[in-house]
């Protein structure tokens, strides 16, 4: 029975779908959605289950308000996660303190770095990692030398 009534208001989540989009869903979550929206709108008038013009009424409302907040969600400044902002460099710069590295070197000395560490066997990649952590042990004074022709082209001062 269930399946009855949602190909009767199907239409109204396809035509949605095409009015609407919203990232990363597929035809599969339409439905879901829809079917989930029209539970609910049984669950709350059990007498929509006779009256099929008026339930398509109520579901193409109930259905559009419910896209509108998850498309609105998307839209929100708190869950912008899944949208990549794209900024010149030039207009990030101001917000770089003078006292580090530039964006471009940043990125390249994080870079040189992955770079280093996938050449390193386990055990100096092991010493590496306690240099980053400022850990004291034997050897460290080696690592470091070997950091510094690495990074030679960077202005880095350990302690």
């Amino acid at each position: 029975m269930f399946k009855e009534l949602y190909k009767e208001v199907q239409g109204i989540v396809y035509k949605c779908r095409n009015e609407y989009h919203l990232h990363l869903w597929e035809l599969s979550d339409w439905d879901q959605e829809g079917m989930i929206c029209l539970h609910e709108l049984i669950s709350r008038e059990e007498e929509l289950v006779e009256d099929i013009p008026r339930l398509r009424k109520y579901f193409k409302t109930k259905f559009r308000n419910r896209i509108l907040d998850h498309i609105r969600k998307q839209e929100s400044q708190k869950r912008r996660y899944d949208k990549e902002p794209y900024e010149e460099v030039g207009e990030l710069s101001h917000r770089i303190s003078e006292g580090g590295l530039w964006l471009d070197d940043y990125y390249l000395f994080h870079e040189t770095l992955r770079n280093y560490r996938n050449k390193q066997s386990k055990d100096k990649q092991e010493e590496l990692e306690r240099v980053l952590r400022n850990e004291r042990f034997r050897g460290r004074q080696r690592v470091l030398r070997d950091l510094r022709i690495v990074f030679k082209e960077f202005d880095i001062r350990t302690y």
